[in-house]
């Protein structure tokens, strides 16, 4: 398994990797435009719902000016709207239109019973839900998991992308160490695929945050917990992914990496960049974070100030 360096015990090791681990990709929670009025609207959102021609009906928060330029945030496995929650709004201020959508399998999303949902479901469900909003191109800003359904969405519906922001990525997680330790265990952890229900000590080191805030912290705790060991695996089963042919990516790419990072390291970024076909490519790394560098390290007012910097 990856591990982190800098001379931490071996539970903050563990602990920083089951952080990292959770592939996230990114949702956002208020209606209104962060006014400050709380955690309330800022981590429970008036959700709405639509029924795609994919078969699921999906959940999906929307702010922000509705006639903005629409950018859309793709969480990661077993996140929510809470994966964006500190970074969304803060692009929406700035006259974007914001669709925050729950992946099938998490959230209030639809969670089929079969498996396993693939990294070609979610890119075809979000093309769907595009294409139900009348939206003909967006921005798509995605967070591991999201990221690869970016990639995905970019490479099969390449009208409906205009540029990628892309966090804790690589061009697939086919093959990743710490991604089948998941699956089948080792020494420690018998594995998610060998377990009727996940122990809350299991989900407690799976939803570690340096983030400091503690709604944040406890209410995504809460919807690591309320997703059954069966859709954890159809999650994670589907993730057995690698684009196929990156160089059909030629929208601008902004790719962010936490120098920490567990899961994807700086080389999986680089062999990616060089891989893919745009032009323009950005590439930061920010210290002190790790997988979730959108939340690590409360980052979130920095990221979004990037991601502002970028679609400038």
């Amino acid at each position: 398994m990856p591990a982190r360096s800098g001379g931490m015990d071996e539970k903050m090791r563990k602990r920083h990797l089951m952080a990292g681990l959770m592939i996230f990709t990114a949702l956002i929670p208020c209606l209104t435009a962060c006014t400050g009025s709380g955690h309330t609207d800022l981590y429970a959102p008036d959700l709405q719902y639509a029924q795609l021609e994919t078969g699921i009906t999906m959940a999906y928060a929307q702010l922000g000016k509705e006639n903005g330029p629409p950018v859309v945030f793709l969480h990661g496995a077993t996140d929510s709207y809470l994966s964006f929650s500190q970074v969304a709004p803060l692009i929406a201020e700035k006259g974007f239109r914001v669709i925050v959508p729950e992946l099938r399998g998490h959230g209030k999303s639809d969670k089929p019973p079969e498996g396993p949902y693939t990294v070609a479901d979610h890119a075809a469900d979000i093309n769907a839900l595009l294409t139900e909003l009348n939206i003909r191109d967006a921005h798509v800003v995605g967070h591991s998991l999201g990221s690869f359904a970016a990639l995905e969405l970019c490479a099969e519906y390449p009208g409906m992308v205009s540029s990628l922001t892309l966090i804790g990525t690589a061009a697939g997680a086919s093959g990743n160490e710490a991604l089948a330790w998941l699956a089948e265990g080792g020494d420690d952890f018998p594995g998610i695929n060998h377990l009727d229900s996940l122990p809350d000590e299991f989900l407690s080191d799976w939803t570690y945050s340096t983030n400091d805030d503690p709604v944040f912290v406890q209410k995504t705790f809460a919807h690591a917990k309320s997703l059954p060991v069966e859709i954890w695996q159809n999650i994670f089963g589907g993730l057995d992914y690698t684009l196929a042919d990156p160089s059909v990516i030629v929208v601008p790419v902004q790719i962010i990496r936490g120098e920490d990072d567990e899961l994807f390291s700086r080389e999986d970024n680089m062999a990616l960049i060089s891989r893919i076909g745009s032009p323009s490519i950005l590439y930061l790394e920010k210290k002190g974070a790790g997988h979730n560098t959108h939340w690590d390290g409360n980052l979130g007012e920095e990221i979004a100030s990037d991601i502002l910097d970028f679609l400038k």
